[in-house]
């Protein structure tokens, strides 16, 4: 019976895959802008917007920024010395063994889940496809005050280059009368077939608050205030776009130098509650998107460096151009679950209400006595293949390359680079200075992300290739969290973590529900590579300055514990996640010491991967090509080393206790 149900899912496996590959181009699956999916904590603030913003303004941001500017990659060691503190000897180049991944028997595999490698096609990553021997010029004002908007102007310019006969280049370049380098521009929606080089002198500001005094068309647009560049994203959810905005590229007119994005200036610290997420609490609310990849297929942004103001959104990002329709078609939230094979069908008695399973045709998929799904032969079909989807979560960006980005300033759950979801995406030479270098995550993992509910390969992520990333006092270099998506072939190469909270956080599908949540089915990185130098190093030992999120508070170090017991005046078993401090991002945020260079979640152990099912999502990586490094990491009289890699199954609260629940989430 065992290898009958074997056959059956792996035939539906395939017919999946084959549908979604006849549905798009690529069969291409990715995410949107979320919520950072930190669990709830609790906080010590009561003090007022106003207050809370003034005690946690950033003020050694641009000294810390100065000081490691000109470190990246510079001053390795390789193995030829140690760096010495308080007597001990913190820095280790070489690992004495190698696991590899825990041997698990075919017998103990999942059989709810998709365990293959990618079987799409290969389209490699961006290639230059515009050619225009004559660029559109244009020029920054001669002056600047609040008046000036570029905007209209550089749509323009947009709209006819993308008439070329084999596209248009438009060149932003400094004032050639005056001293003006500065261009305001509100949202730019990048048409097809053009390339944007702007000259390294040149900043580009966004306009955020501006539009409330000197508004670009509809002062209410929001787009207006948060984004800067947009690539095939639609004009609404109700209005999709019918074919991919296609070659396209934003870069400087030098490549070895970058031009700026200003996402501070206009955008204040603007401190309130968050509503939905993992958590609420006071959080820096204003959103800043200077790149945002949609339906665009063949696409490039590089050499660019962006000022940041901690603002709650990443710098580029890739995701679907979604309908934000429910991501699964089903009707979860009422008495009793129903998994429907069409919801949105109009009532014909005339219903206004669309979301509701009333008219006949959504018959729930047929279930057996013990509420499996099964086919119309009787055999069961796993909850993962079983529940229809909302295809238009597979409208992701797809054959693409982010090269040479800095972000200064960034949010602690966001950072610099985001794949909420697309296929063939290279990610190279990417610094921020807080945040997270690099994230691989679609949606936030809540029960009600819709993203995450349009299941494992609608929103996912393929192919993506991440090299030379480096963070400064920030949570993370690379984050990779597949929540309920089948994530495949993914390659990661060099990071160098300073003063942060890990180099590299490899995540296990999570939500806060199981058998409640049918259509959360748990994910997971098939054939997930990491190698070259992986790095952490610790060089401020005075003060916590790594930005994190609340993941990072299961991991402290001892010595970290010892130093929050003693501004406390408690003891290491009496501290709480209350005693440590926050950062300019909100209440949701923390400032730590730096943990282990690799938080491996996706394992319980070195020796124990965990149940791999959709119902529990861990799996198994491989470190072995990996050169772990640790420089400088803090250690107690009590240490003599610190640990390469943590897993899941070492997580403790803040005061030492195993923390069960999180572990098995």
């Amino acid at each position: 019976m065992k290898n009958n149900q074997n056959s059956v899912n792996e035939t539906y496996k395939k017919l999946t895959i084959i549908s979604l590959l006849a549905l798009m181009p690529l069969g291409a699956f990715a995410g949107t802008e979320h919520n950072h999916s930190e669990m709830k904590s609790s906080s010590k603030l009561t003090q007022n917007s106003a207050n809370y913003a003034e005690r946690h303004r950033p003020q050694r941001t641009e000294e810390h920024s100065d000081r490691y500017a000109h470190k990246w990659r510079k001053d390795k060691s390789h193995g030829h010395k140690h760096q010495e503190h308080n007597g001990h000897r913190h820095c280790k180049y070489e690992r004495a063994f190698c696991q590899g991944i825990p041997e698990v028997a075919e017998a103990d595999l999942p059989t709810d889940t998709d365990l293959t490698g990618y079987t799409g096609e290969d389209i490699g990553f961006f290639e230059n496809k515009v050619f225009d021997d004559e660029p559109e010029v244009l020029y920054a004002s001669d002056s600047f005050d609040d008046t000036v908007n570029d905007t209209s102007r550089l749509k323009k310019a947009l709209r006819f280059a993308a008439k070329e006969d084999d596209g248009g280049v438009v060149i932003l370049r400094a004032s050639q009368k005056g001293t003006n380098n500065r261009y305001s521009l509100a949202h730019i929606v990048v048409p097809s077939n053009v390339r944007i080089e702007v000259e390294p002198e040149v900043i580009l500001e966004m306009r955020g608050i501006k539009e409330d005094t000197y508004p670009t068309g509809n002062p209410n647009n929001r787009p207006n205030r948060q984004f800067l560049f947009s690539f095939g994203r639609s004009i609404g959810p109700s209005k999709l776009s019918a074919e991919r905005t296609v070659n396209v590229q934003v870069t400087s007119t030098d490549p070895t130098r970058n031009f700026t994005v200003d996402a501070k200036t206009n955008m204040p610290f603007n401190y309130g509650e968050m509503q939905g997420g993992n958590g609420g609490g006071l959080v820096n609310l204003t959103r800043a998107i200077p790149f945002g990849l949609f339906y665009v297929e063949n696409f490039s942004v590089s050499n660019v460096t962006i000022e940041d103001n901690h603002t709650e959104s990443v710098s580029v990002q890739m995701f679907a151009d979604a309908d934000y329709k429910d991501g699964s078609f089903t009707y979860r939230f009422g008495s009793a679950p129903l998994y429907l094979q069409n919801r949105y069908v109009k009532n014909p008695e005339g219903s206004p209400n669309l979301n509701r399973p009333m008219n006949p045709i959504n018959i729930p998929i047929p279930t057996d006595e013990n509420g499996n799904f099964i086919d119309d032969s009787g055999n069961i079909v796993p909850d993962m293949f079983a529940i229809q989807r909302n295809p238009t979560y597979a409208r992701t960006p797809i054959k693409g390359s982010i090269k040479n980005i800095k972000s200064i300033n960034a949010h602690t759950g966001y950072g610099v680079v985001q794949v909420y979801g697309g296929d063939w995406i290279e990610i190279d030479n990417i610094e921020a200075f807080n945040g997270i270098g690099v994230r691989v995550e679609a949606g936030n993992g809540t029960n009600k992300d819709n993203f995450n509910r349009s299941g494992p390969y609608f929103s996912s992520a393929n192919k993506i290739k991440i090299s030379n990333i480096k963070v400064t006092n920030g949570f993370t270099g690379v984050w990779l969290k597949p929540h309920s998506k089948i994530m495949k072939d993914i390659s990661v190469e060099n990071i160098e973590a300073i003063d942060s909270g890990s180099a590299l956080l490899v995540g296990k599908g999570s939500f806060a529900c199981k058998s409640s949540c049918r259509d959360l089915t748990r994910g997971r990185i098939n054939n997930l590579t990491v190698s070259g130098d992986i790095i952490l190093r610790q060089t401020i030992y005075d003060e916590p300055v790594a930005e994190v999120g609340n993941v990072a508070t299961y991991f402290l170090s001892e010595s970290n514990r010892e130093y929050l017991a003693q501004q406390t005046g408690k003891s290491t078993t009496d501290i709480s996640r209350a005693d440590i401090e926050r950062n300019a991002s909100g209440s949701r945020w923390y400032l730590t010491f730096p943990a282990a260079p690799i938080l491996a979640l996706s394992q319980l152990s070195a020796t124990e991967i965990g149940d791999q099912s959709a119902f529990e999502g861990f799996y198994g990586v491989d470190y072995c090509d990996a050169n772990i490094i640790q420089d400088g990491l803090a250690l107690t009289d009590r240490e003599k080393s610190r640990p390469d890699i943590l897993y899941m199954g070492d997580a403790h609260t803040p005061n030492g206790e195993i923390a069960t629940d999180y572990i098995y989430k």
